[in-house]
């Protein structure tokens, strides 16, 4: 692989957010899907962090990476899928590769997600990977750290 600012799994592929993914974006956000796009790429034109599209098996499927924490300690985490490919396991190994990724390629030591209280499954998923609960922030969600 020779672009750097690529991503990859054994079963999943990242590429730099851009205007293709609007469709995948508006299934996993909703109305902030056209919003929340934008804000991906401009923060990847500017830094080259933010979340990758994901295909799995030739299709997107999803979005994760990373954001610059900038008001807390670390790389932010944060990975969204559409349910069609729940109960893959795709979740755990994006998040998985996409450490190793952080810590090789970005040098990142500290990690921190935000999950919302109802979502038992991403909860255990960050769990596996050695997150834990530290404080709850101010959307109410809950914030794991690694670290």
């Amino acid at each position: 692989m020779t672009d750097r600012t690529a991503f990859r799994t054994m079963r999943l592929s990242g590429r730099a957010p851009g205007p293709l993914a609007l469709g995948l974006y508006q299934s996993l956000f909703g109305q902030s899907g056209e919003d929340d796009l934008e804000r991906d790429m401009q923060d990847w034109s500017r830094h080259r962090i933010a979340p990758w599209t994901l295909a799995h098996a030739g299709h997107d499927v999803g979005v994760g990476g990373f954001r610059l924490g900038f008001g807390d300690d670390g790389l932010e985490v944060l990975f969204h899928f559409l349910p069609d490919v729940w109960g893959q396991g795709l979740a755990s190994e994006f998040l998985v590769g996409a450490l190793d990724h952080a810590t090789t390629e970005l040098r990142a030591q500290r990690f921190f997600g935000r999950v919302d209280r109802a979502a038992d499954t991403s909860r255990r998923v960050m769990e596996k990977a050695g997150f834990a609960p530290s404080d709850a922030g101010s959307d109410g969600a809950v914030v794991m750290r690694l670290g």
